[in-house]
Protein backbone atom coordinates (compact mmCIF):
# COMPACT_ATOMS: atom_id res chain seq x y z
CA UNK A 1 0.00 0.00 0.00
CA UNK A 2 3.17 2.37 0.81
CA UNK A 3 4.78 1.28 -2.25
CA UNK A 4 1.50 2.11 -4.31
CA UNK A 5 1.08 5.54 -2.22
CA UNK A 6 4.51 6.20 -3.26
CA UNK A 7 4.19 5.54 -6.88
CA UNK A 8 0.82 7.42 -7.31
CA UNK A 9 2.58 10.73 -5.50
CA UNK A 10 6.00 10.19 -7.96
CA UNK A 11 3.37 9.88 -11.10
CA UNK A 12 1.38 13.02 -9.78
CA UNK A 13 5.47 15.23 -9.33
CA UNK A 14 6.16 14.08 -12.96
CA UNK A 15 3.06 15.40 -14.10
CA UNK A 16 2.80 18.54 -13.13
CA UNK A 17 6.15 18.93 -13.26
CA UNK A 18 5.66 17.88 -17.31
CA UNK A 19 2.48 20.88 -17.43
CA UNK A 20 4.49 24.09 -15.77
CA UNK A 21 7.25 22.82 -18.08
CA UNK A 22 4.67 22.89 -21.19
CA UNK A 23 3.14 25.80 -19.79
CA UNK A 24 6.40 27.85 -19.89
CA UNK A 25 7.23 26.89 -22.95
CA UNK A 26 3.82 27.93 -24.36
CA UNK A 27 4.27 31.53 -22.76
CA UNK A 28 7.73 31.92 -24.28
CA UNK A 29 6.34 30.73 -27.78
CA UNK A 30 3.66 33.48 -26.58
CA UNK A 31 5.73 36.32 -25.97
CA UNK A 32 7.63 35.05 -28.91
CA UNK A 33 4.38 35.44 -31.63
CA UNK A 34 2.91 37.92 -29.60
CA UNK A 35 3.95 40.97 -32.31
CA UNK A 36 2.88 38.98 -35.20
CA UNK A 37 0.48 37.06 -34.28
CA UNK A 38 -1.95 38.58 -31.71
CA UNK A 39 -4.38 35.84 -32.23
CA UNK A 40 -2.44 32.69 -31.66
CA UNK A 41 -0.86 34.33 -29.22
CA UNK A 42 -3.58 34.81 -27.39
CA UNK A 43 -4.92 30.85 -27.44
CA UNK A 44 -1.21 30.13 -26.19
CA UNK A 45 -1.94 32.24 -23.19
CA UNK A 46 -5.59 30.34 -22.71
CA UNK A 47 -3.88 27.29 -23.14
CA UNK A 48 -1.13 27.88 -20.09
CA UNK A 49 -3.29 29.65 -17.84
CA UNK A 50 -5.53 26.17 -18.39
CA UNK A 51 -2.50 23.92 -17.55
CA UNK A 52 -2.19 26.41 -14.88
CA UNK A 53 -5.25 25.82 -13.43
CA UNK A 54 -5.06 22.21 -14.00
CA UNK A 55 -1.95 21.58 -11.84
CA UNK A 56 -3.57 23.74 -9.13
CA UNK A 57 -7.04 21.10 -9.12
CA UNK A 58 -4.13 18.36 -8.95
CA UNK A 59 -2.20 20.46 -5.70
CA UNK A 60 -5.65 20.47 -4.45
CA UNK A 61 -6.68 16.91 -4.68
CA UNK A 62 -3.10 15.42 -3.64
CA UNK A 63 -3.64 17.98 -0.33
CA UNK A 64 -7.17 16.60 0.21
CA UNK A 65 -6.13 13.16 -0.55
CA UNK A 66 -3.14 13.58 2.02
CA UNK A 67 -5.99 15.52 4.86
CA UNK A 68 -8.06 11.83 4.40
CA UNK A 69 -4.33 9.54 4.64
CA UNK A 70 -4.15 11.69 8.00
CA UNK A 71 -7.78 11.31 8.91
CA UNK A 72 -7.52 6.97 8.23
CA UNK A 73 -4.06 6.77 10.20
CA UNK A 74 -5.94 8.78 13.34
CA UNK A 75 -8.54 6.44 13.07
CA UNK A 76 -6.56 3.09 12.81
CA UNK A 77 -4.48 4.42 15.74
CA UNK A 78 -7.42 5.39 17.88
CA UNK A 79 -9.04 1.69 16.95
CA UNK A 80 -5.42 -0.19 17.85
CA UNK A 81 -5.41 1.76 21.19
CA UNK A 82 -9.02 0.86 22.05
CA UNK A 83 -7.81 -2.82 20.93
CA UNK A 84 -5.27 -3.02 23.04
CA UNK A 85 -7.00 -1.53 25.93
CA UNK A 86 -9.78 -4.39 25.56
CA UNK A 87 -7.23 -7.32 25.14
CA UNK A 88 -5.24 -5.60 28.58
CA UNK A 89 -8.30 -5.81 30.67
CA UNK A 90 -9.16 -9.44 29.43
CA UNK A 91 -6.26 -10.61 30.11
CA UNK A 92 -5.43 -8.77 33.34
CA UNK A 93 -9.00 -8.38 34.89
CA UNK A 94 -6.91 -7.67 38.24
CA UNK A 95 -5.38 -4.69 39.55
CA UNK A 96 -1.54 -6.30 39.93
CA UNK A 97 -0.80 -5.24 36.41
CA UNK A 98 2.31 -2.94 36.00
CA UNK A 99 2.48 0.80 36.59
CA UNK A 100 4.67 1.68 33.92
CA UNK A 101 2.83 -0.52 31.59
CA UNK A 102 -0.37 1.15 32.07
CA UNK A 103 1.86 4.67 31.91
CA UNK A 104 2.60 3.16 28.02
CA UNK A 105 -0.66 2.70 26.98
CA UNK A 106 -2.04 6.30 27.92
CA UNK A 107 0.33 7.67 27.03
CA UNK A 108 -0.18 6.28 23.28
CA UNK A 109 -4.34 5.90 23.73
CA UNK A 110 -3.88 10.17 24.59
CA UNK A 111 -1.44 10.50 21.49
CA UNK A 112 -4.22 8.78 19.29
CA UNK A 113 -6.80 10.81 20.47
CA UNK A 114 -5.00 14.26 20.37
CA UNK A 115 -3.82 13.55 17.00
CA UNK A 116 -7.63 12.77 15.87
CA UNK A 117 -8.91 16.23 17.52
CA UNK A 118 -5.97 18.21 15.51
CA UNK A 119 -7.39 16.45 12.16
CA UNK A 120 -10.52 17.45 13.48
CA UNK A 121 -9.62 21.10 13.94
CA UNK A 122 -7.97 21.40 10.61
CA UNK A 123 -10.69 20.13 8.67
CA UNK A 124 -12.99 23.16 10.35
CA UNK A 125 -14.03 25.49 6.99
CA UNK A 126 -15.42 28.13 8.80
CA UNK A 127 -13.99 29.21 12.73
CA UNK A 128 -16.74 32.06 13.43
CA UNK A 129 -19.20 29.55 13.61
CA UNK A 130 -17.77 27.79 16.74
CA UNK A 131 -16.41 32.05 17.84
CA UNK A 132 -19.25 33.96 16.92
CA UNK A 133 -17.34 37.14 18.58
CA UNK A 134 -15.03 39.65 16.15
CA UNK A 135 -12.26 41.93 17.92
CA UNK A 136 -12.07 44.76 17.50
CA UNK A 137 -10.12 47.92 18.84
CA UNK A 138 -12.98 50.25 19.80
CA UNK A 139 -14.83 47.53 21.91
CA UNK A 140 -14.89 46.19 25.11
CA UNK A 141 -15.24 42.60 24.27
CA UNK A 142 -11.40 41.51 25.06
CA UNK A 143 -12.73 38.84 27.99
CA UNK A 144 -15.56 37.78 26.09
CA UNK A 145 -13.48 37.13 22.69
CA UNK A 146 -10.63 35.16 24.98
CA UNK A 147 -12.75 33.11 26.75
CA UNK A 148 -14.61 31.93 23.51
CA UNK A 149 -10.89 31.55 21.96
CA UNK A 150 -9.53 29.39 24.85
CA UNK A 151 -12.58 27.55 24.89
CA UNK A 152 -12.09 26.44 21.36
CA UNK A 153 -8.81 25.88 21.76
CA UNK A 154 -9.11 23.34 24.57
CA UNK A 155 -11.61 21.42 22.86
CA UNK A 156 -9.32 20.70 20.40
CA UNK A 157 -6.06 20.25 22.73
CA UNK A 158 -4.46 23.36 21.27
CA UNK A 159 -4.13 25.71 24.01
CA UNK A 160 -0.55 25.15 23.77
CA UNK A 161 -0.08 27.13 20.88
CA UNK A 162 -1.01 30.60 22.40
CA UNK A 163 -0.14 30.00 26.13
CA UNK A 164 3.22 28.38 26.07
CA UNK A 165 6.00 29.73 24.70
CA UNK A 166 7.67 26.41 23.56
CA UNK A 167 8.13 26.47 20.30
CA UNK A 168 8.95 23.82 17.77
CA UNK A 169 9.10 24.88 14.40
CA UNK A 170 10.89 21.91 12.55
CA UNK A 171 8.18 19.86 13.80
CA UNK A 172 5.89 19.38 10.66
CA UNK A 173 3.15 18.38 12.82
CA UNK A 174 3.12 21.05 15.60
CA UNK A 175 3.89 23.53 12.51
CA UNK A 176 0.71 23.24 10.53
CA UNK A 177 -1.33 23.08 13.86
CA UNK A 178 0.21 26.47 14.74
CA UNK A 179 -1.05 27.90 11.35
CA UNK A 180 -4.55 26.71 11.86
CA UNK A 181 -4.53 28.18 15.24
CA UNK A 182 -3.15 31.73 13.82
CA UNK A 183 -5.79 31.17 10.71
CA UNK A 184 -8.95 31.09 13.52
CA UNK A 185 -6.80 34.36 15.05
CA UNK A 186 -7.10 36.43 11.92
CA UNK A 187 -10.39 35.40 11.27
CA UNK A 188 -11.86 36.47 14.94
CA UNK A 189 -10.26 40.25 15.05
CA UNK A 190 -11.66 43.13 12.50
CA UNK A 191 -8.62 44.10 9.94
CA UNK A 192 -7.91 46.88 11.66
CA UNK A 193 -6.66 45.15 14.22
CA UNK A 194 -5.23 42.61 12.05
CA UNK A 195 -2.66 45.36 10.36
CA UNK A 196 -1.41 46.28 13.80
CA UNK A 197 -0.41 42.77 14.71
CA UNK A 198 0.55 41.08 11.39
CA UNK A 199 3.98 43.20 10.85
CA UNK A 200 6.59 40.72 9.39
CA UNK A 201 6.38 37.25 8.04
CA UNK A 202 6.75 33.74 10.15
CA UNK A 203 4.10 34.92 12.91
CA UNK A 204 3.55 31.96 15.28
CA UNK A 205 0.42 32.10 17.09
CA UNK A 206 1.78 32.41 20.45
CA UNK A 207 3.28 36.37 19.15
CA UNK A 208 -0.23 37.47 17.13
CA UNK A 209 -1.64 36.21 20.97
CA UNK A 210 0.61 38.21 22.57
CA UNK A 211 0.00 41.44 20.40
CA UNK A 212 -3.62 41.55 20.86
CA UNK A 213 -2.85 41.18 24.41
CA UNK A 214 -1.04 44.20 24.20
CA UNK A 215 -3.19 46.21 22.42
CA UNK A 216 -5.83 45.62 25.29
CA UNK A 217 -4.00 45.41 28.49
CA UNK A 218 -1.19 47.79 27.75
CA UNK A 219 -0.94 51.08 29.89
CA UNK A 220 -3.60 49.56 32.03
CA UNK A 221 -3.03 51.35 35.28
CA UNK A 222 -4.38 54.60 33.21
CA UNK A 223 -7.08 52.91 31.57
CA UNK A 224 -7.94 51.22 34.46
CA UNK A 225 -8.07 55.04 36.19
CA UNK A 226 -9.93 56.09 33.90
CA UNK A 227 -12.58 53.61 33.30
CA UNK A 228 -13.53 52.68 37.09
CA UNK A 229 -14.17 56.64 37.27
CA UNK A 230 -16.89 56.19 34.31
CA UNK A 231 -17.75 52.83 35.83
CA UNK A 232 -18.15 54.74 39.33
CA UNK A 233 -20.60 57.66 37.65
CA UNK A 234 -22.81 55.54 35.04
CA UNK A 235 -26.26 56.72 35.01
CA UNK A 236 -29.19 54.58 33.35
CA UNK A 237 -30.93 57.56 32.04
CA UNK A 238 -33.38 56.70 29.32
CA UNK A 239 -31.77 53.56 28.76
CA UNK A 240 -33.29 50.16 29.46
CA UNK A 241 -33.25 47.77 32.14
CA UNK A 242 -31.42 45.51 29.84
CA UNK A 243 -28.85 47.85 28.05
CA UNK A 244 -27.85 49.24 31.19
CA UNK A 245 -26.87 46.40 33.01
CA UNK A 246 -25.20 44.92 30.15
CA UNK A 247 -23.46 48.46 29.49
CA UNK A 248 -22.63 47.67 33.61
CA UNK A 249 -21.26 44.54 33.76
CA UNK A 250 -19.10 44.79 30.24
CA UNK A 251 -17.32 47.35 31.84
CA UNK A 252 -16.81 45.57 35.30
CA UNK A 253 -15.22 43.02 32.95
CA UNK A 254 -13.05 45.06 30.81
CA UNK A 255 -12.02 46.17 34.42
CA UNK A 256 -10.93 43.03 35.26
CA UNK A 257 -9.26 41.98 32.44
CA UNK A 258 -7.17 45.31 33.35
CA UNK A 259 -6.34 43.79 36.92
CA UNK A 260 -8.83 45.42 39.23
CA UNK A 261 -11.84 42.81 39.10
CA UNK A 262 -15.19 44.05 40.58
CA UNK A 263 -16.32 42.08 43.36
CA UNK A 264 -20.23 40.77 42.98
CA UNK A 265 -22.01 43.20 45.92
CA UNK A 266 -20.14 46.20 44.43
CA UNK A 267 -21.41 45.65 41.21
CA UNK A 268 -25.05 45.53 42.56
CA UNK A 269 -24.61 48.05 44.36
CA UNK A 270 -23.48 50.27 41.62
CA UNK A 271 -26.12 49.24 39.51
CA UNK A 272 -28.27 50.71 42.07
CA UNK A 273 -26.42 53.78 42.84
CA UNK A 274 -27.08 54.35 38.71
CA UNK A 275 -30.80 53.47 38.44
CA UNK A 276 -33.07 56.90 37.46
CA UNK A 277 -36.05 58.15 39.30
CA UNK A 278 -38.82 55.63 37.90
CA UNK A 279 -36.12 52.33 39.87
CA UNK A 280 -35.36 54.44 43.07
CA UNK A 281 -38.00 52.33 45.39
CA UNK A 282 -36.06 49.44 43.86
CA UNK A 283 -32.82 49.98 45.47
CA UNK A 284 -34.70 50.28 48.59
CA UNK A 285 -36.01 46.67 48.10
CA UNK A 286 -32.68 45.17 47.43
CA UNK A 287 -30.74 46.64 50.14
CA UNK A 288 -32.83 44.83 52.86
CA UNK A 289 -32.97 41.58 51.64
CA UNK A 290 -30.32 39.17 53.40
CA UNK A 291 -28.72 37.55 52.12
CA UNK A 292 -27.72 40.35 49.90
CA UNK A 293 -28.94 39.65 46.37
CA UNK A 294 -26.52 38.45 43.05
CA UNK A 295 -26.03 40.76 40.03
CA UNK A 296 -27.88 38.30 38.19
CA UNK A 297 -30.80 38.05 40.63
CA UNK A 298 -31.16 41.64 40.79
CA UNK A 299 -31.29 42.27 36.99
CA UNK A 300 -34.48 39.18 36.93
CA UNK A 301 -36.00 41.53 39.54
CA UNK A 302 -35.33 45.11 37.85
CA UNK A 303 -36.55 43.69 34.67
CA UNK A 304 -40.04 42.48 36.22
CA UNK A 305 -40.26 45.84 37.45
CA UNK A 306 -39.58 46.79 33.90
CA UNK A 307 -42.72 44.65 33.12
CA UNK A 308 -44.76 45.81 35.07
CA UNK A 309 -44.12 49.77 34.65
CA UNK A 310 -45.40 48.57 30.99
CA UNK A 311 -48.47 46.73 31.91
CA UNK A 312 -51.38 49.50 31.83
CA UNK A 313 -53.60 49.29 35.60
CA UNK A 314 -56.57 51.17 34.07
CA UNK A 315 -58.76 51.36 31.42
CA UNK A 316 -58.45 54.16 28.88
CA UNK A 317 -61.80 55.80 29.90
CA UNK A 318 -60.72 55.30 33.49
CA UNK A 319 -57.73 57.59 32.19
CA UNK A 320 -59.16 60.05 30.46
CA UNK A 321 -62.19 60.90 33.34
CA UNK A 322 -59.74 61.30 35.65
CA UNK A 323 -58.87 64.51 35.37
CA UNK A 324 -62.39 65.66 35.90
CA UNK A 325 -62.34 64.42 39.51
CA UNK A 326 -61.99 67.13 41.86
CA UNK A 327 -59.66 66.83 44.58
CA UNK A 328 -60.74 66.75 47.91
CA UNK A 329 -61.55 69.55 50.22
CA UNK A 330 -59.70 70.29 54.02
CA UNK A 331 -63.17 69.44 55.23
CA UNK A 332 -63.34 65.96 53.99
CA UNK A 333 -59.59 65.84 54.93
CA UNK A 334 -60.64 66.20 58.53
CA UNK A 335 -60.42 63.40 60.82
CA UNK A 336 -63.61 62.12 61.83
CA UNK A 337 -65.09 63.40 65.41
CA UNK A 338 -65.25 60.21 68.06
CA UNK A 339 -68.53 59.97 70.22
CA UNK A 340 -67.85 61.13 73.96
CA UNK A 341 -69.75 58.87 77.06
CA UNK A 342 -71.88 61.67 77.75
CA UNK A 343 -72.49 62.34 74.05
CA UNK A 344 -75.83 64.15 73.76
CA UNK A 345 -77.60 62.83 70.34
CA UNK A 346 -80.03 64.80 68.30
CA UNK A 347 -83.40 64.13 67.40
CA UNK A 348 -82.30 61.82 64.54
CA UNK A 349 -80.94 59.49 66.44
CA UNK A 350 -84.24 58.75 67.65
CA UNK A 351 -83.50 59.33 71.46
CA UNK A 352 -84.15 62.23 73.73
CA UNK A 353 -81.76 65.24 73.60
CA UNK A 354 -81.08 64.50 77.46
CA UNK A 355 -80.65 61.25 76.84
CA UNK A 356 -77.38 59.46 77.91
CA UNK A 357 -75.04 57.17 75.28
CA UNK A 358 -76.68 54.09 76.96
CA UNK A 359 -80.06 54.89 76.34
CA UNK A 360 -80.43 56.10 80.56
CA UNK A 361 -82.62 59.60 81.48
CA UNK A 362 -80.92 61.72 83.73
Amino acid sequence: MATSSSSAMATTTKLRDEALSAAERLEDEASSLRSTNTERSQQLEEEAALLKSTVAAQERVRAAAALDKERAQADTLEQQAAALRDRLRTEHPDDDADPEDDDVHSASSEAAAIAHLHTQAAAVQNIKNLIPIVLDLQSSNYSKWRGYVLLILGRFALKDHVLSDDSRPYDPAWSRMDCVVLSWLFNTISADLLDVIHEHDGLTARTAWLGIEQQFLNNRESRAMLLDAEFRTLCQGALSIDDYCRKMKSMADALADLGEPIQDRTLVLNVLRGLNERFQFMSQLVTRQRPFPSFADVRADLRLAELNMGTPSASPSALVAAPSIRPPTSSSLAPPRHHQVGFQAGPRDGLPSNSRRDGRSE
